[in-house]
This record gives C-alpha cells, structure tokens and sequence, in this order.
C-alpha cells in the first residue's frame, strides 16, 4: 500500500512542534487550579467593559490565545500572561487551560517578559503601570542592581523601552494617596488632574484638595466637587506664588541670617588666601590691592545697613 503523503497542515503543525521544542516552549492543557497568580502583576483586574467582553468572547468562542505560564514548585505553575483569562475560565466553570510553558532564568527576565507580554495585549491604566514599575524596582533591588535615582530610572528604561519622560511621569504617581487613587478609579478624577497632583511641587496639595471637596455643600456629583475643589487649590497657589515674590515683614529674620551666613563663609575663603608664600608669588599686586580696596568699601556699606537695621529695630 502506497504511503500517504502528509498534509500542508500536518507539516506545518509538526514545523510549530519543533520550533517550540527548540524555544524550550511546551504547549500542554494545565487544570485551571495549577495556575498561579504571579506576584509580580501589579496590572489591574478590575472587572470592567473590557473584562465583560472577554468575557462573553470566550464564553462564544473559546480562548482565543494561549496562556502564557512558567514553572513554580509542586506543579503549579505561575501566569506570565492571562491572569485575566484565568479568571474568566473560572467563571465560566471551565477546568484546564491551554498554556505555553516557558522557563526564565532570573526573576529580572520574569518579570521584564510579564511587562512585555501584558503591555502589548490588554489596556493598560496609567496607574497599572505605575504600581508595575514599582514592583521592577523591587526586583532589581534584589538583584543587586544600583539605585540611586539616574541609575534606577536608566535600569527602568532599559527593562521596559518605554522613554525617560514617560517612566517619570509615571513614577510620578506613585505620590498620590489612597483617596486620590480612589477617584482615579472610579472616573471621578481625570489623568490630567492626576499628573498635576502627583508633580512633586504639587503633592503638598492633595490633602487640600480633599478638605475642599468635603467642605463643599452643594448637592453635587463628586467629579464636579473634585474639579471646583482643584480650582479653588490652583487659584489659592497661584496667588502665594504670587505673594511670594514680594518681601514681607515675615522674611526679615530669615534674610539676615542667610547674609550673615555668606558673610562668615566669604570670611573663612578670605582667611585662607591671608598666606605670604601665596601672596608673593600673586604678580600683579597692583589690581589685587585695587580689588582689595572696593571690598573693604562694600564691607563699610554693609556695616552702615546693619547700624542703620539696630537703630530702627530699637
């Protein structure tokens, strides 16, 4: 009997068998019990329109991509990607799971591949990938990698490819409480508002801003008392700032001492250059002593403002 030559499909499905293989990539049905959340996703799994439509998609027609998992103890395994998806299985009563085994040698290359296989699949908050990049920090601090601020925010770029800007203004975040968080979530408080609360200059104002909502009588929806509140906040700031730039009586004190600091350190520099050997070998003596002389008449007039301070302070 004549051999039966194999299919396109066969050939191609025995192609894909051996390019996994070679990958050290298994593809196998894992019972939905066996997989474990990763405690390196910090992604969101609210369940929201996008997690609803998922939802019903699987539930018409099947999961439509493999899970992505690696090796943990006692045959679990942890997701990398589609800890959403397993979440949807559960709901929908189903018992295993196809998931494509990989294996990673570092916690950093773990993790690196969690970013990468989530961020380019699902919609990511802001917020999601703020708390992501926190937790990347945490594991390159175990790895040993150096932390100071230029070297952490370099390592993130590296690890993620994602910009300078971006990265900082996600850290930025990262500043803002539990409240502010809490309004981010539920839509009553837009990114823009976020961003500007979570710069560094603005942090201070946060508790602010929740005073003032609560302060608000009006019986009206919270986004609307969140951004009246954040306009009162800005008008109050703008006008300090404004204050500010005009010496008040208040700053008196302060301004003396911070003069009579530069006066005694200016001091200490012109005690050093009172040295002979260093004077001789000074070649044009003439200008010097020329210099010499407008700063003892400064000194002279800054002696009359601090007279003429005592006389009227008494």
């Amino acid at each position: 009997m004549a051999k039966t030559k194999p299919s396109l499909f066969s050939t191609l499905q025995q192609t894909s068998n051996i390019s996994a293989e070679v990958n050290s990539e298994l593809i196998r049905k894992i019972p939905v019990d066996k997989l474990l959340d990763n405690p390196l996703n910090r992604f969101s799994m609210k369940e929201d329109e996008e997690f609803e439509r998922s939802l019903k998609s699987i539930e018409k027609d099947g999961l439509w991509e493999d899970i992505i998992v690696t090796p943990s103890e006692n045959g679990y395994y942890r997701i990398i990607s589609g800890h959403r998806r397993k979440l949807i299985a559960k709901k929908l009563g189903l018992t295993t799971l196809p998931c494509k085994v990989r294996t990673y040698q570092t916690e950093l290359d773990e993790a690196r591949a969690l970013i990468g296989e989530n961020i380019h699949k699902r919609s990511i908050t802001p917020l999601d990938m703020a708390y992501q990049l926190q937790t990347l920090c945490e594991v390159l601090d175990r790895a040993g990698m150096p932390n100071s601020v230029h070297e952490r925010v370099e390592q993130l770029i590296e690890q993620t490819g994602l910009s300078r800007a971006t990265i900082l203004r996600y850290l930025d975040l990262l500043r803002l409480n539990e409240t502010i968080v809490k309004w981010i979530n539920d839509g009553d408080m837009s990114m823009t508002d976020a961003y500007f609360l979570a710069q560094k200059n603005n942090s201070i104002l946060q508790d602010r801003v929740i005073n003032e909502v609560e302060a608000i009588k009006d019986d009206m929806p919270l986004e609307g008392k969140i951004r009246l509140a954040l306009d009162i906040v800005k008008q109050i700031k703008k006008e300090k700032k404004k204050t500010s730039q005009t010496p008040e009586k208040d700053n008196t004190i302060t301004t003396v001492k911070k003069y009579s600091n530069s006066v005694h350190n200016m001091s200490k520099q012109l005690n050093k250059l009172c040295d002979l050997s260093v004077l001789s070998e000074i070649q044009d003596k003439t200008s010097l002593q020329a210099d010499i002389d407008k700063l003892r008449a400064e000194l002279t007039d800054l002696l009359n403002t601090c007279d003429i301070l005592q006389k009227t302070l008494n």
